[in-house]
């Protein structure tokens, strides 16, 4: 079989990937524009805890590690299983879209970053790289640590990986590290984070509640009708 043809091939099976064209085209117009605002006013999430939790630099390659995790559960999903990608698409777009309403309605803001970066000059690089691309605005609830709660949960509930005690201790160990990580580099208050868990656990009573039941329903009444045909 040709290149071409394996890539339709490949496209005609995989057509529900524009489920997250179609979101990230509507999401990051949404995301950056709000991100323009002038944040003097915005509501400060820093509380006592947020003082005792020190900056450790070392915490940036996790911070970081954050992207490889989300896109790899992703990835994941998409190649393997369409009702998981759907799943996947629900429990993250979904947050990350109440996450932009609180957002819009309640700007908030965490500038607490150390005056004077250490760490070895990798930290240094992605310390440096993260402060100047990413705002200290529109913080609560931390997206960062939303999403990595709902990869865990995504891979956690995969049927490749239910039951698997490796994959439980790998999903779960990197959502707290990230999760972790976002207040040792002092991009997001506890609250956030608090906030953050508040939003996934809503999204995983509905991702694997209703929504798991509707695509069953739909699923057999797509058999039945292949069937008869």
């Amino acid at each position: 079989m040709k290149m071409k043809e394996k890539i339709k091939q490949f496209y005609q099976s995989h057509k529900y990937i524009w489920v997250a064209i179609i979101y990230f085209l509507c999401y990051l117009p949404w995301y950056f524009g709000i991100q323009q605002r002038d944040p003097s006013h915005f509501f400060d999430m820093h509380v006592v805890l947020d003082g005792m939790i020190p900056f450790v630099p070392a915490f940036i390659d996790v911070y970081m590690y954050w992207f490889l995790f989300v896109f790899g559960t992703g990835l994941f999903v998409f190649l393997y299983d369409k009702e998981e990608f759907y799943k996947f698409c629900l429990m993250l777009f979904g947050g990350m879209t109440i996450c932009l309403i609180i957002f819009t309605i309640f700007p908030t803001t965490f500038d607490y970053r150390p005056a004077h970066i250490t760490g070895t000059p990798v930290e240094k690089f992605f310390l440096n790289l993260v402060y100047s691309a990413d705002k200290p605005t529109n913080v609560f609830p931390s997206i960062h640590v939303y999403n990595s709660l709902g990869c865990a949960i995504i891979l956690t509930h995969s049927k490749k990986f239910k039951g698997s005690k490796k994959m439980f201790f790998f999903a779960w160990i990197s959502a707290i590290m990230i999760t972790l990580s976002t207040m040792f580099v002092k991009q997001h208050s506890c609250m956030d984070a608090f906030a953050a868990m508040i939003i996934c656990f809503i999204m995983y009573q509905v991702t694997y509640g209703p929504f798991e039941t509707w695509r069953q329903k739909v699923n057999a009444k797509e058999n039945a009708v292949y069937q008869n045909n």
